[in-house]
């Protein structure tokens, strides 16, 4: 649970009351989740008798609350300025939650009492000093759980807990963001990062992800159909996830025109037991449909029939004349990756460890994980591919047969999934640290090693038969420091600083005879990191609050190949620098108790530098010959842009639980060091200024919370948003234009194109009893289109892509959707089990005979199919300290590619699961 500067109030007693300038005008109200009590009683779950085990360190008072609530299971509602610069004591043991409350409370000016309707009311206390005493001023409100936030605020945004990390953790990294509204993830089944894609908007920092603050996100070159952006982490180490829709002003939102993904690590209150002051959490798992293990390289898989010019004999006349390349039966791998073993066959296997000791004034966590996957299968039900054996020309002695492969891909149903391994190891270090009653401190170190099997889209469509290659390789290590200063004799001083360093070293094998490093002269690529941000808030009492925050964000970006390989020919490795700097501000002003105004503005700038000097064509306007040799001299592109983009959004809170809300957001994202920076494939050309995207997204929605909506016990909420998100001047690569200089010998160009546009609705929610539990959510676009004026184009607007562009395969189906049933049962609800089904819409199609070059071409459009997923899921806590769980993916064994697969490999099949935690 967190607590915003601001709550959205309801003001129950009479507006002169609240002009009055003593301590008693206002309070926060604090209800139980429990079952409601009669009018006037307090609930069972507020009598003295109720003891709870607590496990609640010293800290600031907000922090304390929340770590209240959820151990205690009262919900807590309050206005936060009531709490700033407050500070709690350690409160370990059982306690009634009445005691560990006061305790809290103890040297803040806070008290608490009973009031009706089950409900309890912190207040001021009162000033005895001949001070004129009011009864207390109860201002009933709304902050709520962190999962509770979405359902509070302009905008869109999702929570994913560590439960539900748990629950759904998949075959893939990606997958623990499956049915997740409006979100995707790009290429999922490869090298295991995360390229996520917010509404449309994916790759090159459009969605960042940040890891405790950190960015390490790399673009990886996938061949001729494109690139990935990666980051990088282990699911037993993440603590919670947070995804904001859309541009934000936090201060790692620079460049953010689609979103901002927020991972937060596990700290020492996701592995201590409550009342405990040291712990460990040993966690296991194994799963199925897989080898165990990697296979050999040049092990084969799939169709391939281009072994001789795609013809092959039947029907011979002598046995000698169907054999070798003319067998037909060489145009398929073979039997041997179709031996899929049994689901309850478990060959893959994961494991971390996770320690944490609490001492008065620090927590300290250490943590190791690690997972290893061989080769998955694909389902056995679905669009598989098949053999079109119709093609026959009799040749006297022999009947030639010519087959085609029908289908998306290559590979068969219920094959062995060459290159689908993948094997990890990470480690965690992190401490916090209360250095005085309002200082904290934060420091981190995290390393991930990693290697696995990739297969380029390019492979799969063009090159031979589809084979097992060496494994890919990657190395991240991450450093963070976040220090937090919030004087209690101040609201004018709420200051954060961050520091950051990611260092991040990756080598993709894509073919296993070494061409990838010979011929193209890319080895081992290093790509660094740094960035800092400080910020601060201000509390202003001006009508019913104003909250201002302003600061500052710089980040430092190079890249190089650490074998220092190049192939002037073709471009090679990518050699260069970035710096980027922001300024933001923000308020959020109440100038009446149901309205909030929340307003602000970021101002960019960056400078980019190519350290790869590029020779000049004598003829061309850029040639300099500065030393007379009679050449044109060696250049070196840089660039450099700035701009600012505004936001803006107002929220009506109508009743206590529904609120309707609009909202305008820009945002700028400046070209990435891969758009400024020459390799193979693409580069910025002289004579092509890269300018900055300009998003301008536009969002209204209606936000409902209701707790006791149809049973006394029950959670219900609900958001309902449509948007139109448009971004200007788009980068992507296309191809040249005729009519631009230079245009000789260049296969491809980065450039802006004018705009694309993804409008849409989106529909999300939960209901929960208790006993029963279900989210539902809903993406459906209207309204998608990438416009561009260039050659051989004869229609500027599409909603399927350019020739040779990204975009492509960025675009998202029209609709997706998701729908999770749960119940839980036994002693205590020890026992959850259910259903979740994740609905998606086919790639919108290109048009068969007029595609502008957008299919068949590279960058091809994947065509994935409408498919249907739903995955079981069951988990049992045995006790305080074991718990087991166990999931089947896929149950109906469906043949699919993801949504957004750019590398043609289908999803696994049907798989199972079974982990054990264990906490000491």
């Amino acid at each position: 649970m967190s607590f915003p500067r601001s709550a959205r109030l309801r003001q129950s007693a009479p507006c002169w009351q609240t002009l009055l300038h003593l301590p008693l005008t206002a309070a926060f109200l604090v209800t139980p989740v429990a079952h409601a009590a009669e009018a006037g009683k307090p609930s069972a779950a507020m009598t003295a008798t109720d003891t709870r085990d607590f496990n609640i360190p010293a800290q600031a008072l907000a922090t304390a609350l929340s770590d209240f609530a959820r151990q205690s299971g009262w919900q807590v509602s309050l206005e936060s300025r009531f709490t700033a610069g407050h500070r709690t004591p350690t409160i370990i043991g059982s306690y009634p939650a009445a005691e560990a409350l006061t305790q809290l409370l103890a040297g803040t000016g806070l008290i608490w009492r009973q009031a009706g309707n089950g409900s309890i009311v912190l207040e001021p206390a009162p000033d005895t000093k001949g001070a004129l005493l009011l009864d207390a001023v109860k201002v009933q409100g709304t902050v709520f759980s962190e999962a509770d936030q979405p359902y509070t605020t302009a905008g869109s945004s999702l929570h994913i807990s560590r439960d539900k990390i748990e629950r759904f953790r998949g075959t893939s990294v990606g997958d623990i963001f499956q049915g997740t509204t409006g979100v995707l993830i790009g290429e999922n089944r490869n090298s295991g990062g995360l390229d996520v894609n917010i509404r449309g908007m994916q790759g090159q920092g459009r969605v960042p992800v940040l890891l405790d603050g950190s960015r390490q996100e790399t673009t990886v070159y996938r061949g001729y159909a494109g690139v990935s952006s990666r980051s990088y982490i282990d699911p037993d180490l993440i603590g919670s996830i947070r995804i904001d829709k859309g541009p934000t002003l936090d201060a790692a939102g620079t460049g953010a025109t689609g979103g901002l993904v927020s991972v937060s690590t596990i700290g020492a209150n996701d592995i201590l037991k409550p009342g405990s002051t040291s712990g460990l959490r040993i966690r296991a798992s194994a799963a199925s449909n897989n080898s165990g293990s990697a296979v050999k390289p040049g092990t084969p898989s799939g169709y391939y029939l281009g072994g001789n010019g795609g013809i092959f004999r039947t029907d011979c006349v002598m046995a000698a004349l169907c054999e070798g390349a003319f067998d037909l039966a060489n145009a398929a791998s073979g039997q041997e990756g179709m031996n899929r073993p049994g689901l309850l066959d478990f060959k893959s296997w994961a494991g971390s460890i996770a320690a944490a000791k609490r001492l008065e004034n620090m927590d300290l966590v250490a943590a190791y994980a690690y997972r290893e996957q061989g080769n998955y299968y694909a389902g056995k039900h679905g669009p598989a591919p098949w053999l079109d054996l119709s093609e026959r020309y009799a040749r006297g002695f022999w009947t030639e047969v010519r087959p085609k492969v029908v289908g998306a891909t290559r590979f068969r149903a219920n094959e062995r999934i060459v290159n689908s391994n993948f094997e990890s190891e990470s480690a965690l270090l992190k401490g916090s640290f209360w250095l005085t009653d309002d200082q904290s401190l934060e420091l981190g170190y995290q390393r991930y090693e990693s290697t696995y099997g990739e297969l380029m889209p390019s492979q799969l469509i063009w090159l031979g038969q589809i084979r097992q290659t060496e494994s890919s390789q990657v190395s991240v290590n991450t450093y963070t420091s976040r220090y937090r200063w919030n004087p209690a004799s101040t609201d004018k001083i709420d200051l954060r600083a961050n520091l950051w360093h990611t260092d991040t070293k990756s080598t993709n094998e894509n073919y296993s005879e070494g061409v990838w490093n010979d011929l193209f002269g890319i080895g081992t690529e290093r790509y660094r990191r740094f960035g800092t941000d400080i910020s601060n808030g201000m509390r202003f009492d001006l009508h019913h609050g104003l909250d201002v925050n302003y600061g500052v964000a710089l980040q430092q970006e190079t890249v190089a190949n650490e074998e220092g390989g190049s192939s002037p020919l073709i471009g090679g490795a990518r050699n260069g620098n970035r710096d980027e700097f922001s300024l933001f501000t923000s308020l959020q002003w109440k100038p009446l108790a149901t309205l909030t105004v929340d307003a602000g503005l970021r101002h960019s700038r960056f400078k980019s530098e190519d350290d790869k000097p590029r020779s000049v064509a004598s003829d061309s306007p850029y040639c300099v010959d500065n030393d007379g040799d009679g050449t044109c001299d060696l250049i070196m592109v840089s660039s450099e842009a700035s701009g600012s983009a505004p936001l803006f959004s107002l929220t009506w809170d109508i009743r206590p639980g529904l609120q309707a809300y609009a909202r305008y957001a820009e945002a700028l994202r400046m070209p990435s060091l891969f758009e400024t920076t020459s390799g193979f494939s693409v580069s910025p050309q002289q004579d092509i200024h890269l300018k900055p995207e300009h998003a301008k997204n536009r969002e209204a929605g209606l936000n409902f919370l209701k707790d006791g909506l149809w049973q006394s016990d029950d959670k219900f909420r609900a958001k309902l948003a449509y948007f139109r998100n448009h971004t200007d001047d788009y980068l992507t690569r296309t191809l040249p234009n005729t009519w631009e200089t230079d245009t000789q010998g260049r296969f491809f160009t980065l450039r802006n194109i004018q705009s694309v546009s993804f409008h849409g609705a989106e529909l999300s929610g939960s209901y929960d009893t208790g006993a029963f539990f279900t989210e539902f959510g809903g993406t459906r676009y209207h309204f998608i289109e990438t416009c561009h004026f260039g050659s051989y184009r004869r229609v500027e607007c599409t909603n399927y892509g350019i020739a040779a562009s990204y975009v492509n395969n960025m675009i998202p189906p029209k609709w997706h959707a998701n729908l999770t049933l749960g119940a839980r049962t036994l002693t205590d609800q020890r026992l959850e089990f259910g259903v979740r089904g994740t609905f998606m819409g086919k790639r919108t199609p290109t048009p068969p005979y007029n595609d502008q070059g957008v299919s068949g071409g590279f960058a091809t459009p994947v065509p994935w199919h409408r498919y249907e997923i739903y995955d079981l899921f069951a988990s049992y806590r045995v006790n305080d300290s074991l718990s087991t769980d166990f999931n089947i993916d896929n149950v109906t064994d469906q043949y699919y590619l993801d949504a957004l697969s750019l590398g043609l490999v289908p999803a696994p099949g049907r798989s199972a699961r079974i982990g054990l935690t264990v906490q000491f």
